[in-house]
């Protein structure tokens, strides 16, 4: 079953919420984000390579988020951001931080750092 399909089975794709205080925003059907304020570009950026529904698999901070597309970068050959990169990470980073984790969607919670393999950007020798 699909993250799309869970999430539509289990009943949360009509809103999604970061916080009491924050608006509530729909879910797009076809990519799974939530369709807040920079979603599309978001959008755009990531299925280009891969499906949107890896994002919510893989919450993080603005800083774990940034290491994520420099890697991207870096090792798969996506173009840099350019003037993207703000609306990208403040999405990224206020809707799929790893405070806001949804343990009704996901088996587990993600692995810690010290879980995780390094990131290439962590294994460069200084020039």
């Amino acid at each position: 079953m699909s993250i799309r399909n869970l999430v539509i089975a289990l009943g949360f794709s009509t809103a999604v919420s970061v916080s009491a205080a924050e608006p509530q925003y729909p879910i797009d059907p076809v990519s799974g984000l939530i369709m807040a304020p920079g979603w599309q570009v978001v959008n755009q950026q990531c299925n280009a390579c891969h499906t949107s529904h890896i994002i919510p698999q893989n919450p993080g901070s603005r800083a774990v988020w940034k290491d994520t597309i420099d890697w991207m970068i870096d090792t798969q050959g996506l173009w840099d951001l350019s003037e993207t990169w703000d609306p990208v990470l403040d999405y990224l980073s206020t809707y799929y931080n790893e405070s806001g984790i949804d343990m009704r969607i996901f088996r587990r919670k993600p692995l810690s750092e010290s879980q995780m393999p390094p990131m290439p950007s962590t294994n460069k020798e200084p020039l």
